[in-house]
């Protein structure tokens, strides 16, 4: 039996201590997908914060070493690469981690919920908002290895919008590449990009985008706060629940490199009311219930 178990990789699951939730940081957008996975799993979990704390975090993985877990719950890319790196053979279910593979998170053990939404399920919804608009443009690092890129682009053209895509090889390269596009295009769509996406570049893109009243598409609820038109993003009850699936196939004995990674089922939409009236968008009140949350620079501050 012990054999059996070693070959499938389950010999941990059989002397384990119970499902671990580590938490990268102690936010508070942590809180509703580690409730939700709790609930949905039907255990107890026993949740660690790591505090954002290298030292602790080498603590803990000593800890979960000597005591393993029959599974680890993920949150955030320094808690999945933690488990990933110091708790080999364990199996690990992880949630908000942009772009896992960037990180080498990443391996038979290891599945999870994305962070992209389905980019038919976002393109669907802008277009509820921002009926008018034709042409999308796209800047974006020519080394960006993300399939959710290629995917974002193919899926743009099959709802029949035109796309007009720069590539740059360098973070100062943006404000040119978004130059060179913007009389071409009605919206501006941000995907993940780790030289695109810049704390200046984006304020430069936003900025700019308003004065040429272009809506600004982008991934991140931060980036609507931050004045961007709108973003579907993952809604983090349903992400715990899909977490907790997986998590509850594994427990049950299907191994961790035959449940593949899922994309978020559920969205969560923002929408910049103040962006939104600077671009002239006169959007239906109707619409507006549908929406999970209205930013305003009043309820920011």
């Amino acid at each position: 039996m012990n054999a059996l178990l070693l070959s499938l990789g389950l010999a941990s699951l059989a002397q384990a201590a119970g499902v671990v939730a580590l938490s990268s940081d102690r936010l508070t957008a942590y809180e509703a997908p580690i409730a939700a996975f709790e609930q949905a799993l039907g255990e107890p979990v026993q949740v660690i914060q790591l505090d954002g704390d290298r030292r602790k975090a080498m603590r803990v993985a000593e800890d979960l070493r000597q005591d393993r877990p029959s599974l680890v719950f993920a949150l955030g890319a320094k808690a999945a690469w933690l488990a990933a790196t110091e708790l080999k053979g364990v199996p690990i279910v992880h949630v908000a981690v942009l772009d896992p593979a960037r990180y080498g998170i990443e391996g038979a053990f290891i599945t999870g919920v994305g962070m992209e939404m389905p980019p038919e399920m976002v393109l669907s919804q802008f277009q509820l908002f921002a009926p008018d608009v034709q042409t999308i443009g796209i800047v974006v690092w020519q080394g960006n290895k993300n399939p959710h890129i290629d995917e974002a682009i193919e899926a743009a053209r099959r709802a029949g919008y035109e796309l007009v895509v720069r590539r740059v090889s360098r973070t100062k390269d943006v404000r040119r590449g978004y130059t060179s596009l913007r009389k071409q295009i009605d919206a501006l769509w941000i995907l993940p990009d780790p030289v695109v996406v810049t704390p200046q570049n984006f304020r430069t893109l936003r900025d700019e985008s308003l004065r040429a009243r272009i809506p600004l598409l982008v991934y991140s609820e931060q980036l609507v706060h931050a004045g961007a038109f709108m973003c579907v993003a993952p809604n983090w009850d349903g992400v715990g629940r899909q977490a907790a699936d997986l998590a509850r196939r594994i427990l049950d004995g299907t191994t961790a490199a035959s449940v593949r990674p899922v994309s978020p089922d559920t969205p969560r939409i923002l929408i910049n009311a103040d962006s939104g009236e600077s671009l002239g968008l006169d959007v239906d009140e109707v619409l507006l219930d549908f929406v999970d949350e209205v930013v305003r620079a009043s309820a920011d501050r």
